[in-house]
């Protein structure tokens, strides 16, 4: 005789051939399988009835971005904006001040879309941290530069000076997605 005593603890290929086999033409196997599917596909189902029945648009804006977005027409907005930034193709430092003006005014109405409150955009950027709001520092700047104008009818805002501050009033505008 020259079978070993351990060939029936043998570890080749042949057991799991047969045990494969088993898994696959198993009443039993085949009944968890199906059950298993019917399972997963009712959860699913069950997640994206809580998640739609929740409101899921606005927690996801919430959640990514740390506060609702506002719902503004993209296009609106942009046509705004490049009503903005003409005023400043001509010399006529009078309308570099509007722009500035109309680019706050564009700010404040997004932030109140937003939900911040406040009677003013110095209130409502005061109740918002550095971290909700990258742009904040800037967009402070941008607000003094517009106190300045409204505070002083002489103000002398240079060509320079108003490209800079509508740099920084898009840079917020970039950072809520506006553009």
């Amino acid at each position: 005789m020259d079978a070993s005593p351990f060939v029936m603890y043998d570890v080749g290929a042949g057991w799991l051939a047969m045990a494969l086999d088993f898994f696959q033409h198993s009443f039993l196997f085949a009944a968890l399988r199906a059950f298993l599917f019917v399972y997963v596909v009712v959860l699913f189902i069950d997640i994206v009835l809580l998640l739609s029945l929740r409101g899921l648009s606005g927690d996801l804006k919430a959640t990514l971005h740390g506060t609702d977005r506002p719902l503004i027409s993209r296009n609106q907005m942009i046509t705004r904006w490049e009503k903005i930034l003409a005023r400043l193709e001509g010399k006529n430092i009078s309308q570099y001040k509007v722009a500035i003006l109309e680019a706050e005014a564009l700010a404040e109405e997004i932030l109140t879309g937003i939900g911040w409150k406040g009677g003013h955009l110095e209130e409502r950027l005061a109740s918002v941290t550095d971290a909700q709001l990258e742009s904040r520092p800037a967009l402070l700047e941008a607000h003094q530069v517009r106190n300045a104008i409204i505070l002083d009818p002489r103000y002398e805002l240079s060509h320079e000076e108003a490209e800079a501050t509508l740099a920084k009033y898009r840079r917020f505008f970039d950072e809520v997605e506006l553009f």
